[in-house]
């Protein structure tokens, strides 16, 4: 049987957090991974939008998101992400240690698909994150990559077209 590929972001800034992640999802039979974890909100952002160093970087099949970030709050990426045509369709599953109803509402409000509270047993944080890893890659059916590379080819192409009708614009003054 031939291992279905996917990618994965972790937008997670704890190393041990992320190590357990890693080792889940890598324990999931019959799937290939490529995860990609990246410590902040403006470098997630950056390979969502394929700005700076991630020009190449592949979409992400689903995202995974912890709401404590050192520079911006899980749930403002969230929110950034469900307000783009071209990103919201990627499933969200928010990851954090918080319990509180506050943060598991607002994170529902700004349409996050699952939330998962850490739990400092490291067996059962294991356990929740292989149960997340089977759902969302094995039975889960995603929606395609080639739409979204489709719909960013899309954006440069206008992005080059109103580049150019601008600079048009300009020159006739």
């Amino acid at each position: 049987m031939t291992k279905q590929r996917f990618t994965v972001l972790s937008i997670e800034d704890s190393e041990p957090d992320f190590v357990l992640i890693k080792k889940a999802f890598d324990s999931v039979p019959d799937i290939s991974l490529d995860l990609i974890n990246i410590r902040n909100g403006k470098n997630a952002l950056d390979l969502l939008y394929k700005r700076g160093d991630y020009l190449d970087s592949p979409k992400p099949d689903i995202i995974i998101l912890d709401i404590n970030l050192p520079d911006m709050s899980g749930h403002h990426i969230l929110k950034i992400i469900k307000n783009d045509q071209n990103l919201k369709l990627i499933p969200v599953i928010m990851f954090s240690t918080s319990d509180s109803e506050k943060d598991i509402e607002e994170s529902y409000r700004l349409y996050a698909n699952s939330y998962i509270t850490k739990t400092f047993e490291i067996k059962k944080l294991f356990e929740k994150i292989i149960v997340l890893a089977e759902y969302w890659l094995k039975t889960a059916k995603l929606p395609s990559t080639s739409n979204f590379c489709l719909m960013h080819k899309a954006i440069e192409e206008k992005t080059i077209n109103d580049q150019g009708e601008k600079n048009e614009n300009t020159s006739d003054r």
